[in-house]
């Protein structure tokens, strides 16, 4: 079996019918029972795995991750990351040490465990077929397992409570980031409703840290901590910023400077939510400086070119949609000095590469870019996700002409044309950004890796 073979191998495997939690929540009783059974036939690799750190959270969950994580391997620890979905490769989910699977090793799991194990299950399981996205999950703990890691920090695809990663055990750390509206067809359309799922990865013996602040949301998540007989840390989101550069920020958190490798400061949050994760794992605080001024953030508010500014962001949901277009405000301002902040450069025109999901919430996405006033928007769709379809960019098109009726708005049903076109609309002192889903941000970045781009 190649590489080819092996990625095919599991495409196959979504075509047969069976029972999804994203299509159909309401029978959730089944999705960790029949995950957990074919565990089971491969071995159990979730109880081999003795420290993990379970993330959830409309927005920040996988930045908070990564930050985590990065401090992690600073304090000599062997680390495991899974997140989802992948921008570019399916390999780019399963990290360990800040190095993804390879494509041999990738194949060998598939070859060796995972099929043989998928074939037994098919034989005599008493469930219908686990989904493409357990079988991530499946991997990535078989994969971690076999190398001896000392840490898993793990990312929850949607909501928690039955989101296929809750089938791990024995949590040191549950993190709720945020609650906001996403995937309100799954998890339901109301704050409490959301709540209530991501809260069902508090379990017994562990502690939880959260970054919520409303009070109706907290005690949804006072409720579950207290049915669980578990601890809870509120983070204080107060910093002081002492400088803002293009590409970095310099913080003040509980009289502890910092320093993150970031574009705008929407990520402090983030931060303070590592740090104090970490913080609580007993992690001096000079180890979790340097995990943070380490850290890599792709395809969030990633700058890829500085003149001009192109800037690669996935925000696919107005939660983050909101601090994308703070960030880009903050960076088209003219005056050279704000109050002990170092101001950013002088832009000119901003220009849009968008695309979103057609599950996503598109209206209040469109009105909040409108905002930026860009001078071009290129419409477009992502090609290289199986599993999720992009909005029309023709309709897309239509409603950004009514918001914006003075800016040049086309739409492509090519990704790879709609990046040309706006590159060429760019001058050296205007802005670039593509953004709106994280699947077209990164093909967008697979372009450039491996065509790199002309002005």
């Amino acid at each position: 079996m190649n590489y080819r073979q092996a990625y095919n191998f599991l495409l196959g495997i979504n075509k047969l019918a069976r029972k999804e939690y994203l299509n159909d929540p309401k029978h959730c009783e089944i999705y960790l029972k029949r995950l957990e059974y074919f565990l089971m036939l491969l071995g159990n690799p979730q109880n081999k795995i003795p420290h993990y750190i379970h993330i959830t959270g409309t927005s920040g969950k996988g930045s908070t991750a990564i930050m985590i994580a990065s401090i992690l391997r600073a304090n000599g620890k062997k680390v495991a990351l899974l997140t989802s979905p992948h921008p570019s490769t399916i390999t780019e989910r399963w990290e360990i040490n800040d190095k993804t699977i390879s494509e041999s090793e990738f194949t060998k799991i598939i070859a060796t465990k995972i099929k043989p194990a998928w074939k037994k299950y098919l034989e005599i399981s008493p469930y219908d077929p686990i989904s493409f996205y357990e079988m991530m999950t499946a991997i990535g703990l078989c994969y971690f397992s076999s190398k001896n890691i000392d840490y898993a920090v793990i990312e929850v695809g949607c909501g928690g409570r039955y989101d296929s990663t809750n089938i791990i055990p024995n949590k040191d750390i549950a993190i709720i980031t945020n609650i906001g509206l996403d995937h309100t067809d799954v998890l339901g359309n109301t704050k409490e409703k959301i709540a209530y799922e991501k809260a069902g990865i508090i379990k017994k013996n562990c502690k939880v840290i959260t970054g919520e602040q409303d009070g109706k949301i907290l005690n949804i998540i006072k409720n579950e901590c207290k049915k669980q007989k578990v601890f809870l840390k509120i983070s204080n989101f107060k910093f002081l910023i002492f400088k803002q550069f293009l590409n970095k920020v310099i913080f003040k958190y509980k009289n502890e400077t910092y320093s993150l490798p970031t574009l705008g400061t929407h990520q402090i949050n983030n931060a303070i939510l590592a740090i104090d994760t970490t913080t609580t794992l007993g992690i001096k605080n000079n180890i979790i400086k340097k995990g943070l001024e380490k850290i890599k953030l792709p395809l969030r508010c990633e700058i890829v070119n500085k003149k001009p500014l192109i800037i690669l962001d996935g925000a696919h949901n107005p939660d983050k949609m909101k601090t994308t277009v703070e960030t880009l405000k903050q960076l088209k301002k003219q005056a050279p000095y704000r109050t002990n902040i170092l101001s950013f450069y002088h832009f000119n025109n901003l220009h849009l590469t968008l695309a979103f999901a057609t599950n996503k919430d598109k209206a209040p996405m469109l009105k909040q870019l409108a905002t930026l006033k860009p001078a071009t928007i290129a419409c477009t769709t992502f090609t290289n996700n199986k599993f999720r379809t992009s909005a029309n960019p023709n309709e897309l098109a239509e409603k950004l002409k009514k918001l914006l009726p003075k800016s040049k708005i086309v739409p492509f049903s090519s990704p790879q044309k709609a990046w040309q076109w706006s590159l060429k609309q760019t001058q050296k002192d205007d802005i670039l950004l593509v953004t709106g889903s994280f699947f077209l941000a990164g093909q967008i970045k697979a372009i450039i890796d491996k065509d790199g781009f002309s002005l």
